[in-house]
Formats: C-alpha cells, sequence, structure tokens
C-alpha cells in the first residue's frame, strides 16, 4: 500500500506543479475535465450499470469550462449554500426523496464536484493566482500528512467515528497546527499579503476547511455504501478521494482571497 502511494506521488506531484504553472485557458480545461472525470466516478460507484453517466459528466465538464472561460462569469455565495443545502440533506436525511432518487445524486453530484471545483479555477484568475494554489496545496497537502503523522503517534480519542472511524482528535488538531503554519509561511514565502494586520489569520481557516471536506466526502460515500469512488490512483482512491480536501479548502481561500486581498 505505502508503495503504490508514493509511486502515485512521485508522478501525480510533478503532474500538479505543472498543471499550476500553466496558463488560464489550458489550466481550466484540464481541471474542466479532471472534475468531469470526478463526476463519472461518483455517479458510476452509485449505479455501476447506469448509461448516463458519461454523458452527464462530459456535460459538467464543458458547463464549466464555458462558465469559467467567461469573463464576466461570477460565482456567487448563494451557489456554495446550494451544495450545502442539498450535502446535508443527503447525509442527515436518509430517507428524502432526494437522497433515494438517481436524480437526487446527480444534482448532489453536480453541485458536490462543479460548484466547489469551480473556486479552483476561480482563484486561478484572481491576481497572483498561481501563487495562491500553491498556498492551497501546500495548506492542504500539510494538513493531511499532519493530520495521519500526529494521529498515528498521539491519537486515542476517536473524532468522528461514525463517519471516519481512524480519525482522531489529536490527528485533526494536528493537522490544523501545521495546516495553519504551512499556509502563513507559504504566504509570505511567496510575498503574499491579506488586509489587515490578522489578514494571515484567515489562513487557519484552510485546514479546519480540508477536514471538513474529508468528512463530507466520506459521508457521502457512507450514504453510498462505497469505500472509495474508484480505483484510479491506486493506494488512494479515486479523484474526488484525492480531491475531497482541496475542493472545500479552495472555496475558504477564494472568498478570503477576493474580501481580503490587498
Amino acid at each position: 500500500m505505502l508503495t503504490q502511494r508514493l509511486a502515485v506521488a512521485a508522478v501525480g506531484l510533478p503532474a500538479l506543479a505543472l498543471l499550476v504553472w500553466l496558463p488560464e485557458r489550458p489550466y481550466a480545461v484540464i481541471l474542466a475535465l479532471i472534475l468531469g472525470g470526478a463526476a463519472f466516478e461518483m455517479l458510476r460507484a452509485l449505479a455501476p450499470d447506469h448509461p448516463l453517466h458519461l454523458p452527464l459528466s462530459a456535460g459538467v465538464a464543458t458547463a464549466l469550462y464555458v462558465a469559467l472561460t467567461r469573463a464576466d462569469f461570477e460565482l456567487t455565495e448563494w451557489s456554495f449554500i446550494a451544495v450545502t443545502v442539498v450535502a446535508l440533506t443527503m447525509i442527515l436525511r436518509p430517507n428524502s426523496r432526494l437522497a433515494n432518487s438517481l436524480g437526487g445524486w446527480w444534482v448532489t453530484t453536480c453541485l458536490y464536484v462543479g460548484v466547489l471545483g469551480a473556486h479552483l479555477v476561480l482563484l486561478r484568475l484572481e491576481p497572483e493566482g498561481q501563487r495562491w494554489l500553491i498556498v492551497l496545496l501546500t495548506a492542504t497537502f500539510a494538513t493531511d500528512t499532519g493530520a495521519y503523522a500526529v494521529g498515528r503517534l498521539f491519537g486515542r480519542r476517536p473524532f468522528m467515528p461514525r463517519i471516519s472511524p481512524k480519525k482522531t482528535w489529536e490527528g485533526a488538531i494536528g493537522g490544523v497546527v501545521i495546516g495553519s503554519a504551512a499556509a502563513i509561511g507559504a504566504m509570505f514565502a511567496l510575498d503574499l499579503r491579506l488586509e489587515g494586520p490578522v489578514g494571515a489569520g484567515w489562513l487557519a481557516l484552510l485546514p479546519v476547511a480540508a477536514i471538513v471536506g474529508d468528512l463530507l466526502e466520506s459521508a457521502l460515500k457512507r450514504k453510498m455504501d462505497v469505500k472509495d469512488m474508484s480505483n484510479l490512483l491506486p493506494g488512494h482512491g479515486g479523484l474526488l478521494d484525492r480531491l475531497d480536501s482541496i475542493l472545500l479548502a479552495g472555496v475558504c481561500l477564494y472568498w478570503t482571497v477576493r474580501w481580503l486581498q490587498v
């Protein structure tokens, strides 16, 4: 398992660095394809034999690209609120019509993958967007690694046992501390600034968002009764299993930059 994870990381990290380095338009195209693939694997994990997964996923990718490459496109806070309401309905009301229909899961997938993922393109379109993406990736990777390491060494008290039994409070706290330090350090190292004397403190929200994003996907998978969204990435699961923390943290960083960037 560890060998597989290291092998995927050895290929994935340089590819990710290349993606961040690309100009805005190619970046948007490739990210739309990645998100379309994530939507496909989520729908396929739910209903493997249904024939409409591919065209629906292609539609998600196309809509994202068209919308996000228009200069007048604006994503409001209401879109994120819509995702939150739908996701909570699916998780907290297991007997609702939405949670028990394939159409409801299609809506959930499009909102969850599409709206949250759209922020990763919008962040790239911001001034100094490439460097802010580096801050985002640094924070999420540091949070995941810190939570795993601290949890393995010191973890005793379960954090969310009904959703993710292996996570502990010690690991979560370690992830937040290490992720916050990494995010703030990356911001200053890249000569980025946020408005106000405590602007950098807002970056402490990134590791919290990363952990919540991981738990959100775990809750959806538990509802779907699957362990991983796919086996595309050996030792890691699928695309969405790798994007879960980044999706929600990306929303958090995008709006932080929009509101507080100098």
